[in-house]
């Protein structure tokens, strides 16, 4: 599976790596990127190839939270159609909805998601690219990029901040950045809010303009549309961190029977519990290798009554334990 990703807010790269010394055009380079990827916000590059580039940058420039800087710097400007979009949206749930919905029009390999629970709504992402690398510092990244948004479309601040990656030996570009410690080594990068704040307002929103700019962004495909396949793995890792990865309600997200449903998986080579499994594994190998987590609060995120289970399904899809596989990406 090959994921990409629309430049976007990664045009910033070249005016920070001018801020440590770097030439940019030198850097890309000798890094094997063409010099003009990042001129353009509506450019495509590979999401490993991104994980790649912002890898590059943090040894270049030996600052460790590279991508909390690119993402610090975004704007619904960033994201092109699909955040004029969201700058017109009557609210602030319409607008992060604006862009669940419609940011695999221009990323394959990722999703970004809303999941309302009693009173509080998690606004999270997650990478479904097998060993992509990188994933540490492109939490960092949507993370940051999403508490921007959040303040520019309702001046409201998330309660709390999670982020799937180790604490950092100087977590202090962090409690700048978000006016607090954010929760590092949790199960999914997220802001974490009161629900009441979706029914916020946004700002200068006219729903004239709204109107014409639905009617653009339905025809705006930067990336081939998903298959069913697609669109499964996709849903699964938002709801399989959330507690709702169930047949019955990814199908009724897809506006189909599960029977249905299943029959499409099976004319595309594959089953809906086989994609279930082979994203649970590739979830718990990011927080195996990015967080501190233990195995039991791995197991129990992922839906495991028991952490037994969970590691003889890991044993049984990876070889070895969870355990034994953390401990070799370390050795």
């Amino acid at each position: 599976m090959e994921g990409y990703q629309r430049i976007g807010a990664s045009v910033a790269i070249p005016g920070l790596l001018k801020q440590f010394g770097q030439d940019p055009a030198e850097f890309l380079s000798n890094n094997g990127f063409p010099t003009h990827v990042l001129e353009n916000p509506e450019n495509l590059l590979s999401l490993a190839d991104l994980g790649r580039l912002i890898r590059s940058c943090v040894a270049a420039t030996k600052c460790p939270h590279f991508g909390l800087l690119i993402g610090q710097r975004a704007s619904t400007q960033s994201l092109g159609l699909v955040g004029q979009l969201m700058r017109q949206a009557p609210t602030l749930g319409s607008a992060i909805y604006d862009l669940c919905v419609n940011q695999q029009r221009y990323v394959k390999g990722s999703v970004i998601y809303l999941s309302v629970q009693e009173k509080r709504a998690i606004w999270g992402y997650g990478i479904h690219l097998p060993d992509m690398q990188g994933i540490e510092q492109g939490n960092d990244l949507v993370v940051a990029m999403g508490f921007k948004l959040m303040t520019e479309l309702s001046d409201l601040a998330p309660e709390q901040i999670w982020i799937a990656r180790r604490t950092p030996d100087d977590a202090r570009p962090y409690i700048e950045l978000f006016g607090r410690m954010p929760i590092f080594d949790a199960h999914q990068s997220a802001l974490v809010f009161p629900s009441k704040f979706l029914d916020r307002p946004v700002k200068g929103a006219d729903p004239r303009v709204r109107k014409e700019l639905e009617k653009v962004v339905a025809n705006y495909w930067l990336v081939k549309q998903p298959s069913i396949k697609d669109q499964v793995v996709r849903i699964l890792r938002a709801r399989s961190v959330c507690g709702h990865a169930t047949l019955e309600q990814v199908s009724k997200e897809l506006g189909m029977h599960p029977r249905t449903l299943n029959r499409r998986l099976e004319t595309e080579g594959t089953s809906f519990r086989s994609l279930l499994n082979l994203g649970r594994l590739e979830i718990a190998r990011q927080l195996l290798g990015n967080t501190s987590m233990k195995v039991t609060d791995i197991a129990h995120a992922l839906g495991y009554a028991e952490t037994s289970a969970f590691t003889r399904a890991f044993q049984k899809w990876a070889g070895k334990s969870p355990v034994a596989w953390r401990k070799e990406g370390f050795e």
